[in-house]
């Protein structure tokens, strides 16, 4: 009686307000009058019933619910519809998600990698971060650094050359060091340029060979670079940052010998020596002539500007069957830029220059990693200090398997890639994928059963696409799920959107060749 009665009061007192005032007026269902609304029936909640042995699943939940709003904007999260924001760079330095700033990508081809991962290297360029694509195979980023006023720089036949002897800007740290009266860190710079400059070196002998170089041999060509380098009148060949020896220089230093280098092969006469070198000269050679002399035996044709937005190396002027020329262009550039990266943190420790943040950009690792052990040892050096370097990493590959296909050793350090990488951002896999998976990226039953419904194919049913019609999206095209956690925790399950600005600069855009094709076709049957 009391509640009935305090019902009536209220609802005269509303009453009462509504013809005393103007406008709309709020009550319990709603603001009522003119310019209001108001439910009038207001439903109950869905209800479920089940017993605990049921409902014990959804603690903890089966499908992550939460996302934090930190970072790139990627989609909207497929259970609730929240939007999802993630880059590795903040989620690392703003957050306590992650242990380092890595990501590992890994999905079928034609399901939205590339478009993912062209929209987190959007939001590095709008927070200051600049993006380094150094090796874009297809390319897939061109499009995206033009846009943005970033530099793209060609590599390949007829369209530029890559020194792996220029000092680039760790030179230039070198003698902006010295200018500034820092002899000590410039040294540093100096014995830091040598031992990448010997790695990569190294590196390249042993993609020629396809088996690792002898021990002898790395210091011959560390001992080479010094004499390079070194003025005439201490007894060099008086090579410097603004004019740089390339690779026949470096040959003819080892084919001409001496003390020291007649020391490192540990050879008494000229005759041992001689006969000693014969491997590495025919190594050197391959590298100095036919296609890698193309590409490789000459003056750097454009330098990386890292001041740029984002720096893209587009390497899809090579041939998709020149497997070993592709992965030797791609380990260069990854070591030049991340050489580059070394210098500028080395110019800020020194108070020359501000300290800058990086997003590289490795994708289509498996053209690399597929050449053996001895290329799994080098990518391994070049990715194992970026959190040290201020760069946040991001790996792309279409398949776990093609880690554990290496074998042996090579394989385990393969997929210590994949383990490093404190965040995993899993598409469209088919189920034996997830079995390989399983050790590594721990799935719950409901996320495994979503990542693989997303590979399934449309139903073959439907009349052909007419020239000009738009072609339409798979199912599971844009649908992501991202994991961060080392045991079966939920991940947060996504669908990226694309923005109209996207849309009509067509970055996204992967089968131009196919789009053209049709394009044509539709112009020819309207004549």
């Amino acid at each position: 009686m009391r509640l009935r009665t305090d019902d009536n009061r209220q609802a005269n007192r509303a009453k009462r307000r509504a013809t005393t005032a103007t406008g709309p007026q709020l009550t319990v269902s709603g603001a009522s009058g003119a310019g209001g609304g108001r439910w009038r029936s207001i439903a109950r909640p869905a209800e479920w019933r089940g017993t605990t042995a049921q409902i014990a699943g959804l603690w903890p939940w089966c499908v992550g619910a939460g996302a934090p709003l930190l970072g790139t904007p990627l989609g909207s999260h497929l259970t609730t519809g929240a939007p999802v924001c993630f880059d590795p760079f903040n989620w690392f330095s703003r957050g306590s998600f992650l242990t380092a700033p890595s990501l590992f990508v890994l999905g079928l081809n034609g399901f939205g990698k590339s478009s993912l991962v062209r929209r987190i290297v959007l939001g590095g360029i709008a927070q200051g971060v600049t993006p380094l694509i150094l090796a874009d195979v297809k390319p897939d980023y061109r499009s995206t650094v033009l846009a943005c006023g970033g530099q793209v720089v060609d590599v390949g036949y007829g369209h530029g050359q890559l020194n792996p002897l220029d000092p680039a800007l760790l030179g230039k740290a070198m003698q902006q060091l010295r200018a500034a009266g820092r002899h000590e860190a410039a040294e540093n710079v100096a014995a830091e340029l040598r031992a990448r400059q010997t790695n990569l070196i190294a590196g390249l002998v042993e993609l020629i060979r396809g088996e690792r170089i002898a021990d002898y041999e790395d210091t011959l060509i560390s001992t080479a670079l010094r004499l390079l380098n070194t003025p005439v009148a201490e007894g060099g060949r008086g090579f410097t940052v603004d004019s740089p020896a390339i690779l026949d220089d470096l040959l003819e230093v080892i084919t001409g010998g001496g003390e020291e280098l007649m020391l490192d092969a540990a050879a008494a006469t000229s005759q041992r020596y001689a006969e000693a070198i014969v491997p590495l000269r025919r190594s050197l050679r391959a590298l100095t002539q036919g296609p890698f002399g193309q590409v490789f035996n000459g003056q750097t044709t454009v330098a990386l500007d890292l001041e740029a937005p984002a720096v893209c190396v587009d390497v899809s002027h090579i041939p998709t069957g020149d497997t070993k020329l592709k992965a030797a262009v791609m380990l260069s550039c990854w070591a030049i830029g991340f050489g580059s990266i070394e210098a500028l943190n080395m110019l800020a420790e020194n108070g020359i220059g501000k300290q800058r943040v990086f997003q590289v950009v490795m994708d289509e690792l498996w053209q690399v990693l597929g050449l053996g052990e001895f290329m799994v040892a080098r990518v391994d050096e070049l990715t194992r200090l970026q959190r040290s370097l201020a760069v946040s990493l991001i790996l792309i590959s279409h398949s776990v398997r093609d880690l554990h296909n290496i074998g042996g050793t090579a394989g385990a350090r393969a997929l210590g890639f994949l383990e490093r990488s404190r965040a995993k951002i899993l598409g469209a896999l088919p189920a034996e994928e997830l079995e390989l998976l399983d050790g590594i990226v721990k799935l719950t039953g409901a996320e495994a059963d979503m990542v693989t419904s997303w590979s399934a194919p449309q139903a073959l049913t439907g009349e052909p696409l007419r020239p000009g019609m738009p072609r339409p999206m798979a199912a599971g095209v844009g649908k992501f799920l991202l994991k961060v956690s080392e045991d079966r925790s939920p991940g947060i399950p996504f669908q990226l959107h694309l923005t109209d600005v996207e849309r009509i600069r067509g970055i996204h855009s992967t089968s131009e060749l196919f789009s053209q094709f049709h394009r044509d076709a539709a112009g020819g049957m309207a004549a």
